[in-house]
C-alpha cells in the first residue's frame, strides 16, 4: 500500500486545501517521487506526497507505518503561497484517524517534523516541507 496514494485521496477531499491549489494535473496534488513533466508552478501551487522509509510491523503483516515527506511547491518567491498550502496540509493530517478512504485505512497521521524551506537551484521554485508518520492498512 502506497501511504502517499492514500493520503493524496484524502487530502484531494479537503475543500481548505483544493482551494489553495493551483489548476495543474490531477488536482495539483501527486504520489511519487518527483512532479510530474508538464507541472507549471505559474499555475497554481502543487503538493508532491512520496514515502520516505518507515518501520513495518513484524507482528501485523497488514499493517504499514510510514514516514511521508510532503512537498508543496510554488512559483519563484512564492513562499508565503507554499507555507499556506502546508499548513492547511498539517491543519486536516495532523491528528486524522479512523478514516476508511478507497485506497485503504487512514488509521492515524502526525506530522513528525515542523515545515523547512528550500528554493530548486535550476528553477527557482520555491517548496516547503516536512515529513509526516502514516499508519495505515489495506481494505
Amino acid at each position: 500500500m502506497n501511504a502517499g496514494v492514500l493520503v493524496r485521496e484524502f487530502l484531494l477531499a479537503q475543500d481548505s486545501v483544493t482551494t489553495l491549489l493551483g489548476n495543474n494535473p490531477n488536482g495539483s496534488i501527486y504520489a511519487g517521487s518527483d512532479l510530474p513533466e508538464g507541472f507549471k508552478p505559474e499555475l497554481g501551487a502543487g503538493i508532491l506526497l512520496s514515502r520516505s522509509g518507515g518501520i513495518p510491523p513484524a507482528e501485523i503483516q497488514q499493517l504499514h507505518i510510514t514516514r511521508l515527506h510532503v512537498c508543496v511547491w510554488a512559483d519563484v518567491e512564492q513562499y508565503e503561497k507554499a507555507s499556506s498550502v502546508f499548513d492547511a496540509v498539517a491543519d486536516v493530517l495532523h491528528g486524522a484517524a479512523n478514516l476508511p478512504l478507497e485506497e485503504g485505512y487512514l488509521l492515524s497521521a502526525v506530522q513528525v517534523q515542523d515545515a523547512e524551506e528550500m528554493t530548486d537551484p535550476d528553477t527557482a521554485w520555491v517548496c516547503v516541507y516536512g515529513f509526516f508518520t502514516i499508519m495505515s492498512r489495506p481494505n
